[in-house]
């Protein structure tokens, strides 16, 4: 991962770019903010000479050449595309966390003053006082209710402030789940299998990583005679199982279509058929019908190929091994479990 800062450091590289940008008026699109957060947490030196010649040139930084200079550093494959956008994410997350408590902590200290300086007043009026002093205490006291007014008022806007920022926060938070998530199943997507298996070999290279890939077996026949909405139910209900069989350390995902992912930190291959022979008989013994019509459906079974993770492999190439033996178990008649060799 090309950025590897903590959420702390990102907000501050991000809230340096903000500005910068501002000052340049240069189009705030990720291409942008991607480029002068790279900047400034100087990760690639030549970026930052380049950057700084076409702000000397231009004045801005132009479209194209921020796209030309996103490709030429930024972009490796879309696993990075992917730790840009939620580093991202999570520094924006922060800055509406420390806005938020900052908002509140004003507006505790503003109610303090207000209600130090009434009583402050109060006391006064209370005393013995001449004339004059008693004619300055009164416009004393006017201005003081006029700021206590304009205070009241203040406090009213701090609070829509915070709910819209909470609102945004929580939109934030959303739609970070909703980009790692499978919306039919509900399970995890390739996008958190990609991340996930990064994380682990940056972790601990040298520790076993077993994949597990599950394949519904004649789905686009189940398809074709059932019809889609039957299909999706199927899927749903696979998601389900696969939630509710799979505990941690274990990661399900919806790989795409009817095919699945179980990702297995740590675990050797016996232990890794084990969860795999398990699922394959749970889900070929369950009966499905059709809820609308009462009708039974036929049983559904799926194929599963096992590998586990050599030195130093790259993630397509676990794949493609599970995907082998995935194959071999269909070929050798469905509703098995074969191992990569």
């Amino acid at each position: 991962m090309i950025f590897s800062e903590n959420s702390d450091q990102a907000v501050v590289y991000l809230r340096k770019a903000v500005p910068k940008m501002m000052q340049h008026n240069i189009i705030p699109n990720p291409f942008n903010f991607t480029l002068w957060y790279a900047y400034y947490s100087k990760r690639f030196p030549n970026l930052n000479d380049e950057l700084d010649s076409v702000i000397d040139d231009f004045g801005t930084c132009p479209a194209n050449i921020s796209e030309k200079l996103f490709l030429k550093y930024i972009i490796d494959s879309d696993a990075e595309i992917d730790s840009i956008k939620e580093l991202f994410q999570q520094s924006v997350v922060n800055i509406v966390d420390n806005l938020a408590e900052s908002i509140d902590q004003t507006s505790r200290q503003s109610q303090n003053f207000s209600a130090a300086l009434n009583q402050s007043i109060v006391s006064l009026a209370d005393s013995e006082l001449g004339p004059e002093v008693s004619g300055l205490l009164n416009k004393i006291s006017a201005s003081a209710s006029g700021l206590c007014d304009l205070n009241t008022a203040f406090q009213g806007e701090m609070s829509e402030a915070q709910q819209e920022i909470q609102s945004l926060k929580k939109q934030l938070v959303e739609s970070q789940l909703q980009a790692n998530t499978d919306s039919l199943t509900g399970l995890n997507n390739r996008r958190v299998f990609d991340a996930l298996f990064r994380q682990l070999l940056e972790a601990d290279n040298q520790s076993e990583i077993s994949l597990i890939m599950m394949d519904i077996d004649k789905f686009k026949v189940f398809n074709d005679t059932h019809g889609h909405l039957m299909g999706d139910q199927v899927l749903k209900f696979v998601g389900k199982l696969l939630k509710a069989e799979c505990p941690a350390p274990i990661v399900p995902v919806r790989f795409g279509g009817e095919e699945f992912a179980l990702l297995c930190p740590g675990m050797d291959l016996d232990k890794t058929r084990e969860v795999a022979e398990d699922l394959r008989t749970k889900l070929s013994r369950i009966g499905l019908s059709n809820k609308r019509t009462g009708e039974k459906l036929p049983p559904v079974t799926a194929s599963f190929g096992i590998s586990i993770s050599r030195s130093n492999e790259m993630l397509h190439h676990l794949i493609e091994r599970a995907d082998q033996a995935l194959y071999t178990a269909k070929e050798n008649g469905r509703n098995r479990v074969h191992v990569a060799l």
